[in-house]
């Protein structure tokens, strides 16, 4: 299991994941993310759904296996080679596949056409709005955000700021402008910010008005 980078507590914040078809599964995610893949933990019960679902699908050739309270990953072969073997942390939850299995943030809201106008923005190059400005861009589902993706903010004269706002706005989309020295820095801002304005909000409920495109945050003194 991957930690955390030197002298960087823990942090974790609410999510839902998915592995390929599998899921989606309630969890928690690390504010900062492992060679761009995010890092969740589940509760056992979670794990032990997980542990179901995955052998009953055969596009995914990974198996987990309880050994008393640890739990192997499993993969091809006879014997299976274990790829890692995770034991619960101080709060009983299990961080599984840390920087080798693709867990994704599970989102209802469509977010097929940001992606498209982000590539398309991205291919093209387009002026910062300064070398330490960044875009976290996520869907807001009210109690948890799902991260989508993390991009240097365009300036505002260039065609690309116009464009990347409306479609995220007509996709029903939100996003935080930062200040951060890294991308994994502005997501951590993204996320506390999140996360302490809607503390109080149960699962499964709805918030309206969602975070808006373009809210601007302050630098993250942390």
């Amino acid at each position: 299991m991957h930690t955390q980078p030197p002298g960087r507590p823990a942090e974790w914040f609410p999510s839902s994941v998915t592995l390929k078809d599998c899921g989606p599964y309630p969890a928690e995610v690390l504010g900062h993310r492992h060679d761009g893949m995010i890092q969740p933990r589940f509760t056992s019960e979670v794990t032990g759904r997980i542990a179901a679902e995955l052998r009953s699908d055969a596009s995914i050739a990974l198996n987990l296996r309880f050994t008393g309270e640890a739990i192997e990953i499993l993969g091809l072969g006879d014997p299976p080679k274990v790829l890692e073997r995770c034991r619960p942390d101080a709060e009983g939850r299990y961080a599984l596949g840390h920087g080798f299995l693709p867990w994704r943030e599970h989102t209802t809201t469509d977010p097929a056409e940001f992606a498209r106008a982000l590539d398309g923005a991205q291919a093209g190059g387009y002026p910062p709005a300064a070398p330490d400005a960044w875009t976290v861009a996520f869907a807001d589902h009210g109690h948890r955000m799902a991260v989508l993706a993390v991009y240097r903010t365009p300036h505002e004269d260039a065609a690309a700021y116009d464009a990347l706002y409306n479609v995220l706005y007509a996709s029903g989309l939100s996003s935080y402008e930062t200040t951060a020295a890294r991308a994994d820095d502005a997501e951590l801002a993204a996320r506390r910010r999140f996360s302490s304005q809607r503390a109080h909000v149960e699962p499964d409920t709805v918030v309206w008005p969602k975070v808006a495109p373009a809210t601007r945050l302050p630098a993250d003194p942390r």
